[in-house]
C-alpha cells in the first residue's frame, strides 16, 4: 500500500517541476544554474524561451532576463558580502525573480534599494542641539 502512494505522489508531482521552458544560461550566469535549471530545461543551443545572462559590476553580479526577441524581461543586481561573494539568500532570491520573469508574459521589474531617510524633526532637532 505504501509503494502505492509513494508511486501515485511522485507520478503526479512530476508535472509539477517540468515547465517546459528551454532556457540558455551564459558562463557568467553559473551561480543561478543550480537553482534555474531545476525549474527549466537548460539548453546550450537551438531553440529558447530565455536568455539568461550575468556580468560582473563594482557593487555586485547583474542577473538579466531576455527573451528569444531580445525583449529585457529582467535586471536585478545581486550584490557582493564583505568577502567579496554572493550570498546563497541573494542568488536564491535572484534565481527566483529569473524564473518568475521567464514564465510571465511582461517585463518585471525589482524595487531599487530604500534608502534609509532621517525624520524631519529630528533633523530640527540636532539643528537646535548645536546652537
Amino acid at each position: 500500500m505504501r509503494s502505492f502512494i509513494l508511486a501515485a505522489v511522485v507520478a503526479l508531482a512530476a508535472p509539477a517541476w517540468a515547465t517546459g521552458e528551454r532556457v540558455l544560461l551564459s558562463r557568467d550566469a553559473e551561480p543561478f544554474r543550480e537553482n534555474i535549471c531545476v525549474s527549466m530545461t537548460c539548453v546550450t543551443s537551438g531553440p529558447r524561451d530565455a536568455v539568461v545572462t550575468a556580468r560582473s559590476l563594482k557593487e555586485g553580479l547583474e542577473l538579466t532576463v531576455k527573451s528569444p526577441s531580445g525583449q529585457v524581461k529582467l535586471v536585478h543586481l545581486t550584490r557582493f558580502t564583505a568577502d567579496g561573494d554572493l550570498s546563497s539568500i541573494d542568488v536564491v532570491r535572484a534565481s527566483s525573480l529569473a524564473v518568475k520573469a521567464i514564465e510571465s508574459n511582461k517585463p518585471l521589474t525589482t524595487p531599487a534599494p530604500k534608502i534609509a531617510k532621517a525624520p524631519k524633526k529630528a533633523a530640527k532637532l540636532r539643528l537646535l542641539a548645536h546652537r
